[in-house]
């Protein structure tokens, strides 16, 4: 069975992406010109809008598209899920993490990890500390789980700054 040329040209963007954009782009205009239903090159037309141009709005169309192509296509969830967050959208976000969990194959350890970054911009630390801890647990690789103990730092040192804020509050109420 051939590869098809979609497939080779997506391959090749991939490739190009971070480091070459122009040639990434060039990539995927082929790819979606002969197929606007590729779900691999909407997900990485979206990093690069998100990435690259901070144009968020096109970034949002094209994870959206991929997802709508192919719910499967996990690595969309986590990258789709981060731009929500920048977004504000935080109950989108918290969806969007939530299906990603449930789909075969995607990395749950990445998905426990940004729903913990979004529970750390609700300021429940205590949840997002649980999150990481999961991440940890579920990761296969030590890069990432030397990376969720420097969260689990940032997060206690995090907690800890709001414990004091809260009992300065207080001691001024008296």
């Amino acid at each position: 069975m051939a590869i098809e040329t979609q497939e080779i040209l997506y391959m090749q963007a991939l490739d190009k992406y971070p480091y070459d954009i122009e040639q990434c782009m060039e990539k995927l205009q082929y790819v979606i010109s002969a197929n606007n239903e590729h779900a691999g090159a909407h997900y990485l037309l979206g990093r690069v809008y998100a990435e690259q141009i901070s144009d968020y709005k096109n970034a949002k169309y094209h994870y959206q598209m991929a997802l709508h192509i192919n719910h499967r296509y996990t690595p969309t969830y986590y990258y789709y899920a981060e731009l929500l967050i920048i977004l504000d959208q935080y109950d989108e976000a918290l969806n969007v993490i939530d299906i990603g969990l449930t789909i075969a194959g995607a990395d749950k350890a990445l998905l426990n990890f940004v729903k913990g970054i979004l529970y750390e911009k609700y300021e429940m630390y205590a949840t997002a500390k649980d999150l990481f801890l999961t991440a940890k647990d579920l990761a296969i690789n030590n890069d990432f789980r030397y990376h969720m103990d420097s969260q689990l730092t940032r997060i206690k040192s995090k907690k800890k700054a709001l414990n004091k804020k809260e009992a300065s509050k207080k001691l001024k109420k008296k």
